[in-house]
């Protein structure tokens, strides 16, 4: 059993092989102990700009420049993986977003062309679920 919780909007710096660390943070749960996680990334000339963030306190500390989200790199974690991987040492908690940012989050996330079908449909069941 996992020693850690995931709350909606709670931000982790992950190993990310082979260009090191990202920040993912969680914006929807879609299994008894699975979240579906969406990229954050400092913006770049040819980023995806369904979803912008400004650096601010709805942010975590860790988001300096103007990011977006990355939805093509989504990605399902269960808590179990998260716990194994804080252990491991390739994940650090990096606080968490508003909810104000988290709802922008997945709203970018329903219309986005880049993010994979299966977690469209899982974030739109979730959100369906509230």
């Amino acid at each position: 059993m996992a020693s850690i919780s995931i709350n909606i909007g709670d931000a982790f710096l992950l190993t990310t092989p082979p260009n090191d660390r990202h920040l993912y943070i969680a914006i929807a749960q879609i299994a008894d102990d699975s979240y579906l996680f969406v990229n954050a990334t400092t913006r770049r000339d040819n980023s995806e700009t369904t979803c912008i963030l400004t650096p601010g306190a709805d942010l975590p500390d860790f988001i300096k420049n103007e990011s977006v989200i990355v939805y093509k790199y989504a990605r399902e974690i269960s808590v179990v993986d998260v716990d194994k991987l804080i252990v491991q040492g390739e994940c650090t908690s990096k606080g968490y977003c508003s909810t104000t940012i988290v709802e922008q989050i997945q709203q970018g996330g329903l219309v986005s062309k880049r993010l994979a079908n299966k977690y469209k449909t899982a974030l739109k069941a979730f959100l369906e679920a509230l």
